[in-house]
């Protein structure tokens, strides 16, 4: 078995599809066999591949489901999250602050962030804080 070979089409079939890690474990045993990787090794490889998604679900949270790009398969507009932050805590957010409130995942500098909120219709920058225009 090449086993390399046996990644690659896993990492496909997650591109397609998303899947829990005890979907991908049953389906392919003989990969996880020769690899004799722990669920908690898995996770590791899932976690560290560019991309990855990890979609909790409400029935069972302890078995999420994995898939490569984005949920949508449209890139995370930034202004957007940055304005749903602000809008959530209902009050103007230091910049500072506002990188540890974004969604887990998302890798910013502060380059990016003034960027997307200086871009964004309905974000403002007052001083060291970030607003809602209409706020």
């Amino acid at each position: 078995m090449d086993v390399l070979n046996e990644l690659r089409a896993l990492e496909k079939a997650l591109a397609s599809a998303p899947q829990s890690l005890e979907q991908m474990r049953q389906g392919n045993p003989l990969l996880w066999q020769e690899l004799a990787w722990t669920p908690a090794q898995t996770r590791l490889w899932l976690r560290n591949l560019p991309d990855m998604q990890i979609q909790e679900q409400e029935q069972e949270p302890d078995n999420p489901s994995y898939c490569l790009g984005t949920k949508a398969n449209a890139p995370v507009d930034l202004g957007d999250a940055i304005a749903k932050v602000v809008a959530e805590l209902g009050r103007p957010v230091p910049i500072a602050q506002l990188r540890s409130k974004l969604p887990p995942g998302t890798v910013v500098t502060d380059p990016m962030l003034r960027a997307a909120i200086e871009s964004h219709p309905v974000l403002m920058i007052t001083g060291p804080m970030v607003r809602l225009a209409n706020a």
